[in-house]
């Protein structure tokens, strides 16, 4: 079901544990609601796994430069 805001709304089970922290975060003021904390996670989640593949995407993109010129030097005699 799509809200009137365009969110997409998804059932979700949750240890009750981490409900209860959810709750005190809520009663804190941290988050104004479960759904609220619930949807900054879910951003969190998304930006730090964009974040680590980006990171290894660059590692591995210097290697292979470093490597490949490497082997050019070796090929030219430099």
């Amino acid at each position: 079901m799509v809200t009137e805001k365009g969110r997409l709304v998804i059932p979700v089970s949750l240890p009750e544990g981490l409900v209860k922290e959810l709750d005190e975060l809520v009663k804190k003021k941290v988050f104004s609601s479960r759904s609220e904390a619930l949807r900054y996670g879910a951003r969190l989640v998304v930006l730090l796994e964009k974040g680590v593949h980006a990171e290894a995407e660059d590692y591995a993109y210097e290697i292979i430069k470093e490597r490949l010129e490497r082997r050019v030097r070796d090929v030219s005699g430099h």
